[in-house]
């Protein structure tokens, strides 16, 4: 409610009060100058008796918009936090690929390494020994990582 609208609620009480006492006194002038002075207001009081029930109604009223907007606000949370939920999964499977991306590239890397390595030694072999037989040794230690990284590769 805004102020406005209570302004309005209490000029229409208060102008309500007026018409009631002034209607009372037109219709029941004896009350006035009587000793049941009091039962001018009995009117008045069982107004705003129902009218407080009419607000503890109206209030009911409320809460229960305001639970069912409540309820509707927490339906939206659980779909945002399953979504939520299944990018994360998402992303755990992307992380777990590149991580087994990487495993394998370090691997091949490895490998890569050893066949250089092995080749390396070939060459300084026939480059001292000449083709004495010792490339022989590192050209089956270069073919064996060969395979590996050919199977390496293969499986993927």
């Amino acid at each position: 409610m805004n102020i406005k609208n209570v302004a309005v609620a209490a000029l229409v009480f208060i102008i309500i009060f007026i018409v009631y006492f002034c209607a009372t006194i037109y219709f029941y002038p004896n009350l006035l100058t009587e000793a049941r002075f009091q039962d001018l207001f009995a009117g008045i009081t069982a107004f705003f008796s129902g009218l407080a029930f009419l607000g503890v109604v109206v209030a009911i009223l409320l809460q229960k918009e305001e639970l069912g907007l409540q309820r509707k606000e927490l339906e939206l949370t659980r779909m945002e936090l399953t979504r939520s939920a299944e990018a994360q999964e998402k992303s755990q499977r992307a992380l777990f690929k590149q991580a087994e991306s990487l495993r394998l590239t370090a691997k091949l890397n490895g490998f890569s390494s050893l066949l250089q390595l092995y080749i390396a030694r070939r060459d300084v072999g026939i480059a001292k020994y000449g083709h004495g037989g010792v490339e022989k040794q590192w050209d089956d230690k270069a073919s064996q990582v060969a395979a590996e990284i050919e199977s390496i590769i293969d499986q993927k």
